[in-house]
């Protein structure tokens, strides 16, 4: 039996189509797992490569948002938003057929001068498709700047509009230091015309602009026509609510309309038929139907809330106020006619610091800001709806510091603004669009 055994087997050995058989099946496997690998690094380089372009582009995004004066929750859900609009779940993360949330992007942000930076890194694990008790990570850095580009005084909003930003009869306007931004596509989306002068750091437009060279000075020497249109900083923050509204029976008749002579005028006394010559009713913040000032006003502090009814300032009013912002709630409209006389500042810390004019953005009523030679605006007029707001400043030398937000501006006045106004804005900037690159 033994040697009947011995001689199948060297038969089998000595047989050449056996030993092909085997050596055939031994060399297989290594085969095999070399293509496994090759298969699994190609799959884990095409998902790595997936990541970094993701990731960049997530980055990307929330440099500018960072820069353009978003928060940093708000930049860092912009970039989450990139990134997993761009990245999808890769094929393996999951366990056995659960969606587990992944991980959110954490971006940390650095700020020197007017250059922004966002760095971000992110990992998972990467089952291969083969080898698949050999999972490990993969894992992509990036970075990505945002550099500010010139600050703007005035920004025009409306995309489409003839004349979005307007100088003309013999209006005088210097915004000497900041730029002016307007972004209509029309031929005319910046108009300098008649006798109107305007002196300005450059002018930024997607659009062109209609001006005489003999005009217009420019520090920059050429307007940027076909730029890119600036987004609105500000578009973010929380209007407040209205509340109940405060009774001015007891205001003066000569002071506020609704006021009379009797009863508590806002929690601050009563005001006479006849009081002494130079008094001057005082106004607590709150809610008002509309507020009309016809005389010698002092605001207190605070915000006042026009709910619906119109702000007005008649031509012979006397307004003033420190640390005051005007909401014009529910349709509520803006009127200060020339000849008023007013010095209203703007808070320099809260929720609105450095805002002295805010409309909702559903408040498409036009407005007329026209005060005298003594009148005086410190902040930001920030109505981002208003069809048309028309201005006319302080056209003295030393200049205010005041910004403008609208669908549409237009100049009836000599007006010459400040650029330094850090501490009067609150640090509020309106910034063209910059440029924003990868840096690692």
């Amino acid at each position: 039996m033994v040697g009947r055994f011995t001689r199948h087997a060297i038969r089998f050995f000595r047989n050449n189509d056996g030993n092909f058989a085997v050596i055939t099946a031994l060399a297989s496997v290594p085969l095999l797992c070399a293509a496994s690998l090759a298969i699994d690094y190609t799959n884990a380089s095409f998902e790595a490569e997936k990541l970094q372009a993701a990731l960049d582009g997530a980055t990307l995004k929330a440099a500018q948002l960072y820069g353009q004066g978003q928060t940093e929750e708000q930049a860092t859900e912009g970039g989450n938003e990139m990134f997993f609009g761009n990245w999808k779940r890769p094929k393996g993360i999951a366990d056995a057929g659960v969606v587990a949330p992944l991980p959110s992007v954490n971006f940390v942000y650095t700020e020197a001068g007017q250059q922004v930076t966002a760095v971000a890194d992110y990992a998972f694990d990467y089952d291969p498709v083969f080898l698949t008790r050999l999972s490990f990570p993969i894992s992509r850095h990036s970075g990505a700047s945002y550099q500010n580009a010139a600050e703007a005084c005035i920004l025009a909003l409306n995309p489409t509009a003839n004349r979005a930003f307007e100088v003309s009869g013999s209006s005088k306007v210097d915004t000497s230091g900041c730029t002016i931004t307007a972004n209509s596509i029309s031929d005319e989306a910046i108009y300098v015309g008649g006798s109107g002068n305007l002196k300005t750091e450059c002018l930024y437009t997607p659009g062109k602009v209609s001006a005489s060279p003999s005009n217009t000075k420019l520090a920059c020497g050429s307007a940027h026509e076909g730029s890119a249109p600036a987004v609105d900083p500000f578009q973010r923050k929380k209007m407040p609510t209205a509340g109940q509204a405060v009774n001015l029976s007891g205001c003066g008749v000569n002071y506020v309309g609704g006021g009379g002579g009797g009863g508590n005028c806002n929690g601050t006394g009563k005001t006479s038929n006849k009081p002494p010559e130079g008094y001057a009713v005082t106004l607590k913040p709150g809610t008002y139907a509309g507020l009309e000032i016809k005389g010698n006003v002092k605001l207190q502090p605070g915000d006042y809330v026009i709910d619906g009814g119109v702000l007005k300032f008649a031509s012979q009013s006397v307004v003033t106020g420190d640390g005051v912002t005007f909401f014009l709630l529910n349709g509520a409209q803006l009127d200060i006619h020339g000849g008023s006389t007013f010095n209203v500042t703007a808070p320099t810390s809260g929720t609105w610091a450095g805002f002295s004019i805010v409309a909702d953005r559903s408040n498409t009523a036009p407005a007329v800001i026209n005060g005298n030679s003594y009148s005086h605006l410190n902040g930001i007029i920030y109505m981002p709806a208003s069809q048309e707001v028309q201005y006319a400043g302080n056209g003295g030398t030393g200049g205010e510091c005041v910004r403008i937000v609208a669908q549409e501006i237009t100049m009836i006045g000599n007006s010459t603004f400040k650029l330094d106004c850090k501490a009067e804005l609150a640090d509020n900037k309106i910034n063209n669009p910059g440029a924003t690159t990868l840096i690692q």
